[in-house]
């Protein structure tokens, strides 16, 4: 039986995602770190940090990962296990405990989510961020500079929200999405699709076929495709061909003919017009092209 599905096009995606993502804020501070100094800090709960000032390292599961002024890290599952200064720094932390509506769309991100110069893109909240230093204190903080005020539990949780709908959209408009993140986030029922497409470009697919990865009827599952990715499913599989293609010719050095039989193409032919289609170029031509802009200059 076909799940039923409202039907959201991919550029409604992060719209869903942010949507669906609500915080619950239990703490922020400031903690300056000296130059070298390394602390071990576990945090089981999702929050992010915000390099005010100095540089530094900051391990969430088995990775380390550099930041710079500016720079803010999310852990939406929690994870943070260390942090190791570089010079100086001051960083703000805040965590938060993730609402029931937020738990399936959570699956979906990678354990950190690392944007760099977020005080450049998004200035406003960067400064938003500084100002939640002392929403919610620390149990192990003791000197206040300045009383907390009436309300600021619930002020600070709404910019939270926004915060972090802003930190996962600026993730997204610099390329660090992983590949078909938005599909997934729109429909995991075609992203099984998609993966199966990008996992075996050669094989002999069918819209049938597609649709029982999918778990979906056929004409569920070819009119769902069209309005999510925006083409037919032989189209998309084309494209990835092409992309694959190009790979295998340049970095993999293969005939034309053994890369045309690699994607599934019952003769040369066939595989240079769809090229040809794709590129504006013959393959050996294109090939000889790439090559030629890759020479070193004299």
């Amino acid at each position: 039986m076909s799940p039923t599905l409202e039907a959201v096009p991919v550029y409604g995606a992060l719209d869903r995602a942010l949507a669906s993502l609500e915080w619950v804020l239990s703490e922020s501070h400031r903690t300056r770190y000296s130059s070298g100094e390394r602390v071990l800090s576990p945090v089981d709960t999702p929050g992010f940090s915000y390099l005010s000032s100095g540089t530094a390292s900051m391990r969430v599961g088995s990775e380390w990962i550099e930041l710079e002024a500016g720079d803010v890290l999310f852990y939406p599952r929690g994870g943070l296990h260390e942090v190791r200064a570089g010079m100086s720094s001051e960083i703000i932390s805040v965590t938060f405990a993730a609402a029931e509506p937020s738990q399936n769309t959570l699956g979906l991100f990678p354990d950190a989510l690392l944007v760099t110069r977020f005080h450049e893109h998004e200035p406003n909240l960067a400064l938003l961020i500084e100002s939640m230093a002392r929403c919610v204190l620390s149990a192990t903080e003791t000197e206040i500079s300045k009383p907390r005020r009436d309300g600021d539990l619930v002020v600070c949780g709404l910019m939270t929200n926004m915060i972090v709908s802003a930190l996962v959209r600026q993730w997204v408009e610099l390329g660090c999405a992983p590949e078909r993140w938005l599909h997934r986030v729109a429909d995991p029922y075609i992203s099984r699709a998609l993966d199966a497409l990008h996992a075996e470009p050669g094989r002999a697919w069918s819209v049938q076929d597609l649709a029982r990865v999918a778990a979906m009827s056929r004409s569920s599952f070819a009119e769902r495709f069209h309005t999510l990715v925006g083409q037919t499913p032989a189209s998309y599989l084309t494209g990835v061909r092409m992309e694959a293609g190009m790979e295998l010719l340049t970095r993999q050095g293969l005939s034309v003919s053994d890369t045309a039989r690699r994607l599934g193409y019952e003769s040369e032919a066939g595989f240079s017009r769809a090229f040809r289609r794709h590129t504006g170029s013959a393959p050996a031509v294109w090939r000889e092209r790439r090559r030629g802009t890759s020479q070193p200059a004299a």
